[in-house]
């Protein structure tokens, strides 16, 4: 028998039993309410309020239907809700739920219930209950109480996740701004420096670890920095041009042929093409925002080479131009006066980086330096040259002169359709008009007789030399028609080059191999090109006189044509 105390009445031992189940179930809520608070993951908290409910309340969890914006999740779906169907059905009547509570239709469950799961008045989802009877009151409380706690829980998981979300895209935000620091720093460094485009690759090739080159607009190489040494661009020189195009259309970086490039330009005659190789598609916002920002690194740097190398040419024009031409005493001191010895042996050296180089073609700038760099001697002034037309002229010295294979390795630098000429010797102002005619017209050999080398000097043209200075220029015509006119038609009609293949052969002493080998053709279509042009000519190529003005006739082709007549 249980004895009250004073004052207090009596309880039965039924009610007090009832009593310490109530409390026992509300510590055991509590306990599951620590537990699914200290879970960070929805799933988790979910598997601990089902699981702890049956323990609870005699009722069986159907699952957990959880709302996120527009998005609708179940977790720890069973019974009546184990099958697609099952779930749709449920999802159908809650949404026609009229206070988001109410109870529920599922084929087999003879009562069940949706309960909301609520925080702060925000609706989290619905908890599925099944039983075969309808619980007492006492037991929907703890339900109810049970459901409260679980979307307190899925509550606080969410801004826990988001809180992570929101720290995580902090933390890439902060890398990528500290990323794009490191990017204005170092390219910053390079526009402050002296170390020119070749400054910009390397810093593009350190931020990115990709090849980096930079490019004239026709596809010359500039610079480049990197693991491996670039290709050339694979398609047509059409196509490359298009891709320029787009790329100055676009404004921003695109794909081209492996490559990721943007076009730098400064002013509209000046373009410039920075390009990251990236076969693999590698490469990321990160390296495109580095791209971005060298580029414009590199029209500066552009411009302001070019405003200098324009300053250099304002400055050495007039008096590079006085000097070929011959004219007054004055640019001869002018010359000394900046520590020049013209009468030290000179001689006038002309180059052109090729046939489609125009007068804006960055490469000229390239020229310039590069021969500024060969040409010039240990201890003197920098070499006197100038910009003319598509070509730089320089007036260089014997002794800067003496390897002979200085120019060629010069020519194979700029690139394949690199030619240069080289006049006579010049030791009095006088001298270096001629010396510049000379190179000139060692340089437009150099373009039209195929098998050229890149370097002519007119010391070594020989028979060129008395074919180029003859006073009878329609004379010469007359003897090439009266020689080759049938090969000259032959060739214009037909696109042939029997005056070319012949040339080569006389030069070579008949021999067809030597001749295959200089055309990069086969013996066979020597042998057949050689037979033609005895038809169409009818001379005895046996025959040595015959041999002799033959050979001459071709060197006076070669000659009229490089002069622009033939």
């Amino acid at each position: 028998m249980t004895i009250a105390p004073p004052g207090v009445a009596a309880t039965s031992p039924d009610t007090e039993s009832r009593l310490r189940s109530e409390v026992s179930d509300l510590r055991g809520l509590l306990a599951l309410s620590l537990l699914m608070t200290a879970r960070r993951h929805e799933e988790e908290i979910v598997h601990v309020a089902v699981t702890a409910l049956p323990a609870l309340v005699p009722v069986r969890p159907l699952g957990v239907h959880l709302v996120d914006g527009e998005r609708t999740t179940w977790l720890a779906a069973a019974g009546g809700c184990s099958q697609p169907s099952g779930r749709s059905e449920a999802a159908a009547q809650i949404r026609r739920l009229p206070a988001d509570d109410g109870p529920l239709t599922l084929p087999g469950e003879p009562w069940c219930w949706a309960i909301p799961l609520r925080s702060l008045g925000d609706l989290m989802g619905h908890l599925l209950v099944a039983a075969d009877a309808e619980p007492s009151p006492n037991e929907l409380l703890l339900v109810r109480s049970l459901a409260q706690q679980t979307g307190i829980s899925l509550a606080n998981a969410r801004l826990h996740a988001r809180n992570i979300a929101a720290n995580e895209q902090l933390a890439r935000t902060v890398a990528t701004l500290r990323h794009k620091t490191e990017i204005h720093d170092r390219l910053t460094q390079v526009s402050l420096g002296d170390d020119g485009v070749q400054g910009v690759v390397e810093a593009l090739h350190q931020l990115t670890g990709l090849t980096a080159t930079a490019e004239t607009r026709g596809g010359e190489l500039l610079a480049w920095a990197g693991t491996q040494e670039p290709r050339r661009w694979t398609g047509s020189h059409e196509r490359r041009d298009q891709t320029v195009q787009r790329a100055l259309r676009a404004g921003h970086p695109i794909r081209a042929d492996g490559r990721l490039l943007v076009v730098a330009r400064p002013r509209p005659d000046l373009v410039g093409v920075l390009t990251l190789l990236d076969p693999d598609k590698t490469t990321a916002e990160q390296e495109i925002v580095a791209l971005e920002h060298a580029s414009m690194v590199l029209a500066v740097e552009l411009a302001r080479q070019h405003g200098l190398a324009e300053t250099e040419l304002r400055l050495g024009r007039d008096l590079v131009a006085d000097l070929l031409t011959g004219t007054g005493d004055e640019a001869y001191q002018r010359a000394q006066a900046l520590g020049h010895d013209l009468r030290r042996p000179h001689r006038v050296v002309v180059a052109s980086p090729g046939r489609r180089a125009t007068a804006a073609d960055p490469l000229l700038l390239q020229a310039r330096e590069a021969m500024a760099a060969a040409l010039r001697e240990p201890g003197e002034p920098p070499v006197l040259l100038v910009q003319k037309d598509a070509t730089v002229v320089a007036l260089a010295t014997d002794d800067a002169l003496a390897d002979a294979s200085l120019l060629e390795a010069l020519a194979t630098a700029l690139g394949s359709e690199c030619r240069i000429g080289v006049g006579g010797r010049a030791s009095a102002r006088e001298d270096y008009p001629r010396s510049f005619r000379e190179a000139s017209q060692a340089l437009r050999l150099g373009r039209h007789v195929a098998h050229a080398a890149p370097v002519l000097r007119y010391d070594d043209l020989g028979v060129f030399r008395l074919l180029s200075g003859s006073a009878d220029p329609e004379g010469l015509d007359v003897f090439v028609r009266d020689l080759l006119g049938p090969l000259v038609e032959y060739d214009a009609d037909r696109g042939t080059d029997l005056v070319e293949t012949l040339a080569r052969y006389l030069d070579t002493g008949g021999s067809y191999d030597a001749t295959a080998a200089a055309l990069t053709i086969g013996r066979t279509t020597v042998r057949y090109r050689i037979r033609r042009v005895a038809a169409l000519t009818g001379h005895d190529l046996r025959d040595p006189e015959t041999r002799f003005q033959l050979q001459l006739a071709t060197r006076a082709w070669a000659t009229r044509r490089s002069a622009g007549t033939a």
